[in-house]
């Protein structure tokens, strides 16, 4: 159910959060006041299923791990409501969820923006966080530092008394957080990470209005997000130029980690209208190139986005001196994603750009066609001098 300042919410995502030119989607539609479920649309992602029955809703992860053989299947019902005969045994939620806890900060984004970050509890690794929303909390002693991943303190998590804990994890192995499971907290797998579009990843936004019965303040701020995702493709779509030419990554202990033709990025770099030089190919993942494979077709390439994590120019070129041969590199037209990160290592692109992509793909596309975004600010990215 919409709580009162709901609408403000929303504006204040869209106006301050960074760039768009317009406010976009709020709330104009009240919800009922009982304990049904607003019903929610799954548009773009793939491993993620809403449906509803009653009072229920029946959220379906397809693929909870890289590989997984079974779903997984949670049950939510209003809190307080009894639990039916049927879904005894099942994983059921009761909603919404007061206390909660998270492993990765690409889960933060979606409590930050629903406005529930006060039901944050407790998070591992609190050191690289970038959201100022949960560090001011940190520093009230309100969110509890568990440790690292998957050395997460389970006896100090136990005495906060979650009633979930979202986790992701790459094998399905999460038994060392059976003893929250026997205390009564349920352990949620999110596996947006499987998601190979950017659109797909940021709607389980959608998962998270539903757990903290936001369901309707969550669908607004995602038709925001994809509204000015389509707007930024329609921008560039316009133009009647040749695409730069780009490319990715760095040679890392020989191999050179290329992102797939249909990969996240992959998906980012063609709907920024840039000619990627591995665009044909269509996995999802990243590639392993050789050096020289890289050199062969990109020595003349454009533009170099993510060549890891240096700062400037001559930390590329002092980490390998193949590098300063890239037109790219000689041109100083090489960007990377680490214009938002802590003191403590946190990137912020890697905990809320997963939710914003309509921002980093409207950083591309002013990277990659400059004259159409002249007002426009970089904000996850910046240019290597």
């Amino acid at each position: 159910m919409i709580k009162a300042g709901s609408t403000f919410l929303i504006i204040l995502l869209f106006t301050a959060c960074q760039p768009p030119e317009k406010t976009v989607t709020t709330v104009t539609e009240e919800l009922v006041d009982n304990e049904a479920f607003y019903p929610l649309e799954i548009k773009h992602a793939q491993k993620l299923k809403i449906e509803y029955h009653d009072q229920m809703a029946m959220v379906t992860i397809s693929e909870p791990f890289k590989g997984a053989s079974e779903a997984i299947k949670y049950f939510l019902i209003p809190k307080g409501s009894a639990i039916p005969d049927t879904l005894l045994g099942r994983r059921v939620i009761q909603t919404p969820v007061e206390r909660f806890v998270c492993t990765s900060t690409t889960h933060l984004p979606g409590i930050d923006m629903l406005g529930v970050t006060d039901r944050l509890v407790g998070f591992p690794s609190l050191q690289l966080v970038s959201s100022k929303h949960v560090k001011q909390r940190a520093k009230e002693g309100k969110v509890v530092d568990l440790g690292r991943d998957y050395n997460l303190n389970t006896e100090l998590a136990i005495e906060l008394s979650p009633e979930v804990v979202m986790i992701f994890t790459l094998d399905g192995n999460y038994k060392h957080l059976s003893p929250l499971e026997k205390m009564g907290s349920n352990i949620v797998l999110n596996s947006d990470y499987l998601e190979n579009t950017p659109l797909g990843r940021a709607e389980w936004i959608k998962f998270f209005g539903l757990l903290f019965r936001q369901e309707q303040v969550a669908d607004s701020i995602f038709n925001g997000i994809e509204t000015q995702y389509n707007e930024v493709i329609t921008t560039v779509n316009a133009i009647e130029k040749d695409e730069p030419t780009s490319f990715c990554g760095i040679n890392y202990k020989g191999v050179w980690y290329m992102p797939g033709g249909d990969s996240w990025m992959g998906k980012f770099l063609r709907d920024a209208r840039s000619s990627y030089l591995w665009k044909e190919d269509t996995s999802t993942g990243s590639l392993e190139l050789s050096f020289e494979t890289v050199y062969d077709r990109a020595q003349d390439a454009d533009i170099w986005i993510n060549a890891h994590s240096f700062t400037s120019l001559q930390q590329l070129g002092d980490n390998d001196e193949r590098y300063k041969a890239f037109n790219a590199y000689k041109n100083k037209m090489v960007y990377n994603s680490n214009a938002r990160v802590t003191k403590a290592g946190g990137n912020d692109y890697y905990e809320s750009g997963y939710s914003r992509p309509d921002i980093v793909l409207k950083d591309l596309a002013k990277i990659f066609h400059p004259e159409l975004f002249p007002e426009y600010n970089l904000y996850y990215f910046q240019k290597l001098n």
